[in-house]
């Protein structure tokens, strides 16, 4: 097992609930998506990676797909003593739609949120209903991410600002069905030098954790800001949570790239991010992770790499986090350490990380990537990706259940 350095309290907390974890126990792949005679090509794109959620039982998956000659948004829903997924439902409307972000309501009942004609739009759907669509404003907007907080939603996304993406997050009250729009802010206050992409958030304690790339210093790094009371649209200065190399930086250029971040909260109080970096430039991207800390002056611990050392020179991918409020945690990417791509997963073990563990199911000669990942109060994991049989044909998405191991 490989050890690296994680911050000692969630050490602590982590190695009272996880110390005896085994791997889960997984069933047999679902399709999500039926078998298509013509090329379609399904995305599991959303910022944040929130294409999975469950309510009261029943499992839901959102993507866009371009099976009708135009890229749309649809879900599919799964009850837990079932088989097999419902067909399709186109949630988007005539323009073109992508990256929709998805969570779970109470009852069987989930938000998502999407892009389309460069607006964000949003529809509270049920297995049996779908609500009225609001769109958030007339400015240019995209990569939409969501999270939930006693009913209440936040969602954050990339906004237009003259040339560049600015990240700014809405407060919406759930009456029933209905969405309301309550108040919208900057994350970040500081004038937009250069784009900011990709946002994610997570609630911690009654505190807003937003997490995005940021391009202000010439290349990609991840940054990150919070408010301290969820109520409220007030956010402290951001800081900066992918580490600066030392040494010297001329086989980056400006510096490093980075990709993709991912938050999730679990336990109390605890959040992670992880995102895809690419620090050694004779390697591929690696799976990097670092811990909330809840400080003014810091607000993410140390930087640790995820994956283990077989991971090596190959290209790891589509950095994924789950959590759950009893502790659980673990991480997802799709790897190609095997010749093609398949998905992994690590978590925490002892204080560090566990080996990588091939999904049984998501890997072999098929290309699996794209993962989006849950974990359900008991720590069973739920998983979807994409997968292509082929070089250049078509995809299909895929469902596995993992019931956690006693």
């Amino acid at each position: 097992m490989r050890l690296r350095t994680l911050g000692l309290g969630v050490l602590l907390y982590l190695t009272s609930l996880w110390a005896h974890a085994q791997p889960w126990e997984f069933g047999k792949p679902v399709n999500v998506t039926s078998t298509q005679s013509k090329k379609i090509f399904h995305h599991l794109e959303s910022s944040g990676r929130h294409n999975i959620a469950i309510s009261a039982g029943t499992v839901a998956i959102a993507w866009e797909d371009d099976s009708d000659g135009t890229p749309r948004v649809y879900l599919a829903y799964k009850d837990g003593d079932k088989q097999a997924f419902s067909k399709k439902i186109k949630i988007s409307g005539k323009g073109e739609a992508y990256e929709p972000s998805l969570v779970a309501l109470k009852n069987k009942r989930f938000v998502l949120a999407w892009e389309e004609d460069s607006r964000i739009q949003m529809r509270v759907v049920t297995p049996n209903d779908l609500g009225t669509t609001i769109i958030l404003s007339k400015a240019k907007a995209a990569q939409p991410s969501l999270t939930v907080i006693d009913q209440q939603l936040l969602l954050v996304y990339s906004q237009r600002e003259g040339r560049y993406g600015h990240i700014q997050m809405q407060r919406i009250e759930i009456d029933e069905d209905k969405l309301h729009l309550k108040q919208e802010c900057a994350v970040d206050t500081v004038p937009v030098k250069d784009d900011q992409l990709y946002p994610s958030v997570a609630s911690a304690a009654g505190r807003v954790i937003v997490a995005w790339e940021d391009r202000r210093l010439g290349h990609t790094i991840i940054m990150a800001a919070q408010n301290h009371d969820q109520n409220s649209c007030s956010f402290d200065s951001a800081q900066r949570i992918s580490e600066k190399l030392s040494g010297k930086r001329s086989a980056f250029g400006m510096g490093h790239g980075v990709s993709r971040v991912a938050l999730t909260a679990y336990g109390f109080g605890k959040v992670l991010a992880v995102w895809a970096d690419k620090r050694y430039y004779r390697e591929g991207h690696d799976i990097y992770a670092a811990e909330y800390v809840s400080g003014k002056k810091q607000l993410f611990g140390p930087n640790t790499k995820v994956q283990d050392s077989f991971g090596g020179i190959a290209q790891q991918w589509h950095a994924t986090v789950a959590g759950n409020s009893n502790g659980g945690l673990i991480v997802g990417w799709d790897d190609n350490r095997d010749g093609d791509a398949n998905i992994m997963l690590s978590w925490p073990e002892g204080n560090g990380w566990s080996d990588d563990y091939a999904v049984p199911g998501a890997d072999g000669t098929s290309e699996q990537n794209h993962p989006t990942i849950i974990l359900d109060q008991e720590g069973n994991l739920h998983l979807a990706w994409i997968e292509r049989a082929t070089i250049g044909g078509s995809t299909q998405i895929y469902y596995l259940f993992g019931r956690l191991a006693k």
